[in-house]
């Protein structure tokens, strides 16, 4: 059955439940009850039954009834007990009183290892039991909680809750060459390369938008800046009024009324313009007082007082409170991370952030101020241009020619009206030249100019006698003549006066007077910029300014921990492999012939109906933890050591565990940190790894639970957002236990290797630059209140915490499972692309009906097939893998799920335990003992007789 979910389901990081690992092996009274005393010490979360994983010799159960019982001290639990060893041997009653044998016809197990909150697996092959490299993927397998319940759920339905394991396990990993380049690769694609210049980029929260131009928020659209009884309003008043007067000036001095008319002399259009330039003068330098009052950083209430008594009132933002621009500054912040963006890149958009929305006070617009309204501009409108009518010359000229010459074709009166008829047209240049709209009445202001007299006057004269000659040779009648005359007489005033108005208006073009109403309004514009951006705003800017550098130094100081981290700053020069990772082993051989003469492996299509005829009773039991060279039959070989090979690992220089056991209860001696042949902390070690906090889980000794250097390292409550890599209770078998023997793997464990697929160095990134904005969660706090300090503040201890959380992640399954921080768990890549290697094989294995082609390897020896029940049917089995070998799965009726794109066409049995994490795929057979096998002993005492349940 599945005990998480359904296939389908879309998995989701949860709260780590790990079981807690516990090694009783040689453990006596006292430590051992340390060794208890830290397991139930250590947390679990959740709210359901505690968890432990006990790892004990067979022999020495019922002697450790004691330690058993007190795992229930703390309320109700569930125990799976790793038995490792040999049956004892004898008749049992005889051996009632005994604590440890070697070879052998039953398990004695206290009452308190009964189903159905507690169970046996007894573990009886030497290649498996006695290495450990050989029983770590099964206990890292039996720490998963949802394996851990399964197990102990078909221990429940197995006769006396004890059963031989039968594995046979894939493991998906990366080949050391490939797990040091990827994880090379993204380092250096997190922390990127050092960029400078540019700008914040397009993705800026509208919040800090507004502080980086000069636009104006709505809220203030309609507001008006000046009060309308102080000064400024008045001035600002006086501009609008002045312009208006110059622009009536300009319509009395244009058309006929202009040139013929007194009203356009009194009108005095250059006075006008002059006192335009000074409204326009006086404007400017209020606003510009203003600027200077109000600079600075910061408003204060005595410059608030200056302002409005200057005129100028401010309304009440809501943008220019402080409070929205730290979280607007985190938006930006984590979008730049969740691009991804190098950290370094992303430091240098915050810097051309903080660059460009730092506050340089209102005094800094000054020079803004004098571009919109020019003092050259002002002086231009005080000197008047020149006027000019009639054009060129010869322009001018033609102007009077025609209308004299028509004048002139009337034979006989046209010797006199053509001449007449030029000379008017002189004289209306004449009056044009008084009339000038440049010139003040009283003669203050001339701008000079021309109208073209003489030059109408010669072209007149020469077209009226012209014409006259022409009239007198054509002889045209006298009515003709006559209409001719009228006609250039009309013709000579309205050309006049068509020159007069375009000239005018040219003249008033020249001037630039409409151009001062484009000079307020940019004045206006410009004083309500300066008051939105640089009087209310500008608290805002400057703490906007000042959380973007310190963030920017935050982000760089990140990518710098992250270069030493991978450059050998902390030990990780060489990225190691896999703690525990051996040389490649090759090909498994069948091992050779044991010592009682087994030559062959033994296989289920050799098991029997019945123990009693295979001849094995007859055989002599090999001992299979005994010397390399056992002592012939009959013999004492064990003679210097009272206990046996099972014997008190704290007592004799003959103890078998000498080699490599650990006296205090952990798993191995030898590879402690305290210098043996395989110490993590060696430099020249194959299984160093990056200094990380020590494991709570570790149970490298009972007195030492959580920490074998000294008390363990806590992040403290500003980085409890970030994941501590030491909650990972596996990584106490990695570091107390190490290669053994030859690098061969166990005959039901297959290792695949891959050099990583194509999402896995986009996929560390990713979970790198999650971990990033989960270390900068507390600092924004900080920046809140101090940008500066916050900017200083250390984070090499959490960003090497992350680094080791994500490293160990790829070194323990290739960062195939989801680490605690990310968003989106279910569209995490899948085994596959994340490894290189494709899931056939776990596939076969985990299909409907698969796995019995290629039957699963009991962990027992030859030797020790009389134990094990006879009927097949009767064995349990427990399928498992990761969740990353299911993840995009098509739906039931084949369509794919739509939030995962990595679709898998891999059909899965219903009945398959997905675990959250892990590398080890493949099937769990719990192979139940015959009835007389087991026995439960209720006290350990030489009067009372073993019962059996």
């Amino acid at each position: 059955m599945n005990l998480r979910e359904t296939p389908g389901t879309s998995p989701a990081h949860r709260p780590p439940g790990h079981a807690v690992p516990l090694d009783l092996r040689g453990a006596t009274g006292g430590t051992g009850a340390d060794a208890v005393r830290a397991a139930l010490d250590t947390p679990q979360p959740g709210g359901d039954e505690r968890r432990f994983l006990v790892v004990d010799d067979a022999a020495r159960l019922v002697a450790h009834q004691f330690l058993y019982e007190r795992l229930y001290s703390y309320g109700p639990a569930r125990v799976v007990c790793l038995a490792v060893g040999a049956p004892e041997e004898g008749d049992p009653p005889a051996r009632a009183g005994a604590g440890a044998g070697a070879g052998g016809s039953a398990l004695r197990r206290p009452l308190t290892l009964r189903p159905p909150t507690a169970g046996v697996l007894w573990v009886l092959d030497p290649h498996t039991a006695d290495d450990p490299d050989g029983l770590r993927p099964l206990v890292e397998l039996l720490l998963q909680p949802e394996v851990f319940d399964a197990v102990l759920h078909a221990l429940a339905g197995v006769v006396h809750g004890v059963a031989v394991p039968s594995v046979r396990v894939v493991e998906h990993d990366l080949s050391d060459e490939a797990r040091t380049r990827v994880w090379k690769e993204a380092l250096g694609a997190l922390t990127g390369q050092e960029a400078s210049g540019g700008g914040p980029g397009d993705a800026v929260p509208a919040e800090l938008a507004v502080l980086l131009d000069d636009s104006l928020p709505e809220a203030v659209a309609g507001h008006r800046w000046l009060e309308p009884s102080r000064p400024a309003a008045a001035r600002r008043r006086a501009c609008d009024d002045a312009l208006e007067e110059a622009r009536a000036g300009h319509r009395l001095a244009r058309g006929p009324a202009g040139l013929f008319g007194a009203g356009a002399r009194r009108a005095d259009l250059p006075g006008r313009l002059v006192g335009l330039g000074r409204a326009l003068e006086a404007y400017r330098d209020t606003v510009a007082g203003a600027f200077t009052d109000a600079d600075g950083v910061r408003l204060t209430q005595e410059q608030r007082a200056r302002l409005l008594e200057r005129g100028i009132v401010l309304p009440d933002l809501p943008a220019a409170s402080r409070t929205r621009v730290v979280p607007a500054l985190r938006d930006l912040t984590e979008h730049l991370l969740d691009q991804p963006l190098p950290l370094r890149s992303a430091a240098a958009r915050l810097a051309a952030l903080s660059d460009r929305s730092a506050p340089a006070g209102s005094a800094a617009r000054l020079a803004r101020l004098d571009e919109l309204c020019d003092p050259a501009y002002l002086r231009h409108l005080a000197g008047p241009p020149p006027f000019r009518a009639g054009g060129t010359s010869a322009a001018a000229a033609l102007l009077a020619l025609v209308p004299a010459f028509v004048a002139g074709l009337w034979p006989g009166p046209g010797w006199f009206l053509g001449p007449a008829t030029g000379a008017a047209a002189a004289a209306l240049a004449a009056l044009m030249w008084r009339h000038r709209p440049n010139r003040s009445p009283d003669g203050r202001y001339d701008g000079g100019g021309t109208t073209r007299i003489a030059a109408r006057l010669l072209g007149g004269l020469a077209g009226g006698t012209a014409g006259a000659v022409a009239g007198s040779l054509s002889a045209l009648p006298a009515w003709a003549g006559a209409a001719a005359a009228a006609l250039a007489l009309v013709g000579a005033v309205v050309l006049a006066v068509r020159d007069w108005t375009r000239s005018v208006d040219a003249w008033w073009r020249g001037t630039d007077a409409e151009y001062a109403a484009r000079v307020v309004t940019g004045v206006d514009r410009l004083l309500a910029e300066t008051a939105v951006h640089d009087w209310l705003l500008a608290d805002a800017r400057r703490h906007c300014a000042d959380g973007a550098r310190a963030t920017a130094l935050l982000l760089r100081a990140l990518a710098a921990t992250a270069d030493a981290y991978g450059g050998g700053g902390d030990g990780a020069a060489s990225v190691p492999g896999p703690r525990g990772a051996r040389p490649e082993p090759a090909p498994r051989q069948a091992p050779p012939a044991d010592a009682d003469g087994g030559g062959e492996l033994w296989t289920w299509d050799a098991w029997s109906d019945s123990a009693a005829d295979d001849g094995w009773y007859d055989a002599a039991p090999a001992t299979p933890f005994g010397p390399p060279d056992p002592a012939p039959a009959g013999s004492d070989a064990y003679a210097g050591d009272p206990a046996g090979p099972y014997g008190d690992r704290d007592g004799g220089s003959g103890d078998r565990y000498g080699e490599y056991g650990d006296p205090d209860g952990g798993f191995g001696g030898p590879y402690e940190t305290d210098g043996g042949p395989y110490d993590t902390a060696a430099p020249d070690t194959p299984y160093d790894v990056p200094a990380g906090p020590a494991h709570p889980y570790d149970f490298a000794g009972p007195a030492r639970p959580y920490d074998r250097s000294g008390p363990p390292r806590h992040i403290g409550p500003a980085y409890e957002a970030v994941p501590d890599p030491s909650h990972d209770p596996l990584d106490g078998f990695d570091d107390d236990w190490s290669p053994f023997g030859p690098a061969e793997d166990p005959p039901w464990l297959e290792r695949e290797r891959g050099d990583g697929g194509p999402d896995l160095v986009d996929t560390l990134v990713a979970d790198l630059a999650s971990g990033t904005r989960r270390i900068l969660a507390p600092c924004w706090a900080r920046i809140e209140r101090d940008p500066a300090r916050a900017g200083r503040t250390p984070l090499d201890g959490p960003m090497r915490d992350l680094l080791d959380e994500v490293h160990g992640r790829l070194l323990r399954d290739a960062a195939t499972s989801p680490p605690p921080h990310d968003p989106n768990p279910g569209r995490r890549p899948d085994a596959t692309r994340m490894t290189g290697v494709a899931s056939d094989r776990v596939t076969e294995l985990l299909a409907p009906g698969g796995g019995d082609a290629e039957p699963a390897v009991p962990l027992c020896g030859p030797q020790h097939r009389r134990l094990l029940s006879a009927d097949p049917l009767t064995v349990h089995q427990v399928r498992f893998a990761p969740e990353a070998f299911r993840r995009g799965a098509a739906e039931p009726d084949g369509g794919p799920w739509q939030d995962r794109p990595y679709a898998v066409r891999a059909e899965y049995a219903d009945d398959v335990v997905w675990t959250p994490t892990g590398r080890h795929a493949g099937v769990l057979g719990l192979v139940p003992l015959r009835a007389d096998t087991v026995r439960t002993v209720r006290e350990e005492t030489p009067e009372e007789e073993d019962d059996p349940s």
